[in-house]
């Protein structure tokens, strides 16, 4: 089944002509009669609008049929939506991949775009990758992505990641591809990252402190400075730190959202940092204390191992992770200052909607919003 719509257009004067607009994968076509179809419908021959009108409907629900069935599609192979592509299916998802590819983003999320990319190449047999991208109906992709129902996350995934590609095809088109977005979706229940309260979070900062300084270091920045673990904290350099240690300074292309970004570095942090930054010079790495920087892995593997030994002491839950710190940082200035422009601002997002998932995927910001319009008696 294809995407389709269809509006009827019916002048008031007989002397204009009435006709279907039909809407198929964001291509228009216009339909006078039933000639195309075969079926001996022909509205503007009426007499009047009112005869106009029911022959109109009579019309929309011939074509209607036809969409539905896919036989009308098959009659428009060679018109403009089937002709606006030349490549084929497999030719725009590895082009839409090395576009992807070639936007500067992180490693793990081009991993995962390259999963799903390679997945659905599999999945599709060789008619269908050398065929035409608008012939790949709804029903096919939903076959598609019904073998990631392990869970609702994970399935949102692997909808998502194909959906990014999709839209990649869609733009080299500049066409609409609508088959990965009326797919179904599955509501995703957010199970990592965690919060901390207030006495675990100390009590997990103290215990990391004495197990492993740089994780320890890592998970403090990541709460008190709002920065990245994997990305931004781990590839901070001496030469970020500015104005006495008081601020972090990083370009456009050390961040993820892809700006300039200012950090306050809180008194608590400097007291902690001050003098490994003094003994460091200006590029070198603020974990490894020369000019190289940890592997991707770093702190990831240096939280397994301990959290497993806090596990053990009850210090942490299961879902809890180095992330939990930036979210338990979001969630304490929320409750602080009810204030989405000054998160944003800290958390380092390009679009106030993104705060609002962030808080929400939290279990936060609708609690909050909810306990203060309850009714009073």
């Amino acid at each position: 089944m294809h995407f389709f719509d269809i509006q009827i257009t019916n002048p008031k004067e007989l002397s204009k002509r009435a006709y279907l607009t039909i809407s198929i994968e964001g291509k228009k076509i216009k339909e006078y009669n039933g000639n195309r179809i075969h079926v001996n419908i022909k509205p503007n021959l009426s007499k009047t609008i009112q005869e106009r009108k029911l022959l109109l409907k009579s019309l929309e629900f011939e074509y209607r049929t036809r969409l539905q069935n896919g036989t009308y599609y098959s009659l428009i192979t060679n018109s403009s939506v089937q002709s606006s592509s030349k490549k084929s299916v497999k030719e725009l998802l590895e082009g839409a991949l090395a576009y992807k590819s070639e936007m500067g983003l992180s490693k793990g999320y081009l991993t995962s775009l390259h999963g799903v990319h390679n997945q659905f190449l599999s999945f599709l047999t060789e008619k269908e990758l050398s065929g035409n991208i608008y012939t790949l109906t709804r029903k096919r992709i939903q076959l598609f992505l019904s073998q990631f129902q392990s869970s609702s996350t994970y399935y949102m995934d692997r909808r998502r990641k194909l959906g990014v590609l999709f839209s990649c095809i869609s733009k080299e088109l500049e066409s609409s591809l609508l088959q990965v977005k009326f797919t179904d979706c599955k509501k995703s229940n957010p199970i990592l990252h965690q919060v901390y309260d207030q006495e675990q979070m100390l009590a997990v900062l103290s215990f990391l402190k004495e197990k492993n300084i740089n994780l320890y270091l890592c998970c403090l920045l990541s709460y008190g400075c709002f920065l990245r673990p994997h990305r931004e904290i781990r590839c901070l350099r001496k030469r970020h730190f500015k104005k006495n240690f008081t601020e972090i300074h990083l370009s456009a292309e050390e961040n993820k959202s892809g700006k300039i970004r200012i950090v306050n570095v809180p008194d608590y942090i400097q007291l902690e940092l001050k003098s490994r930054l003094q003994s460091m010079s200006e590029h070198d790495n603020l974990f490894t204390l020369e000019d190289s920087i940890p592997n991707e892995y770093y702190f990831s593997t240096a939280w397994t191992r301990v959290f497993k030994l806090m596990k053990v002491k009850d210090l942490v839950k299961q879902n809890q992770t180095i992330y939990s710190f930036r979210h338990t940082a979001a969630v304490n200035v929320y409750k602080k200052t009810k204030d989405l422009h000054i998160l944003q601002q800290l958390l380092g997002h390009s679009d106030m909607i993104v705060t609002l998932k962030y808080l929400r995927g939290l279990g936060v910001h609708n609690t909050e919003e909810l306990r203060s319009v309850m009714p009073e008696l």
